[in-house]
């Protein structure tokens, strides 16, 4: 999908949880040289082998997937670091602890988000327990063929305490 190519396109890094590490990890290497795969999951599975991979896990000893380390310190310290850095933009792929640790520490400049039309009943929710207002402004919508909705938020930045 053309919405999602740009975005990978913008991006030289990707956050990832342990979880999601593991997961992806155990499934997308293989894909690029899979003749069943699609162009789509190819293209996805070399530039995920391809792109630096940055994972936060209190648990994990080593990472081995190409391009992947460990992070060295805690998650707002190593983005802080990585956003000072020159580059293009960073993508904390699919991991919500990280994302809402991130997204209260104001380290998060906008938010993709893809609404599919099913209804699965439990799971991580992704703005569970964030105790401070964050707003976002709409930068873009789109609606696929599935019903799947897409949309792209910015963040506002935070007003320092005591100012107007």
């Amino acid at each position: 999908m053309a919405i999602f190519r740009r975005l990978r396109e913008r991006c030289d890094t990707i956050l990832l949880g342990r979880v999601n590490y593991e997961g992806f990890h155990g499934y997308w290497p293989p894909v690029k040289n899979d003749p069943k795969a699609s162009r789509d999951e190819a293209d996805i599975s070399r530039w995920l082998d391809d792109v630096p991979k940055v994972v936060f896990s209190r648990t994990l000893r080593e990472v081995t997937w190409t391009n992947a380390r460990l992070a060295k310190g805690n998650a707002a310290d190593e983005v802080v670091a990585l956003k000072r850095a020159p580059g293009k933009d960073i993508l904390i792929q699919n991991s919500t602890r990280l994302t809402r640790s991130l997204l209260e520490a104001g380290l998060v400049d906008e938010l993709n988000i893809a609404v599919a039309p099913v209804v699965v009943g439990e799971g991580r929710a992704l703005f569970a327990r964030i105790k401070e207002r964050i707003d976002l402004r709409q930068a873009e919508v789109s609606r696929f063929e599935n019903g799947t909705l897409y949309v792209r938020y910015e963040v506002k930045p935070r007003k320092a305490p005591g100012s107007a």
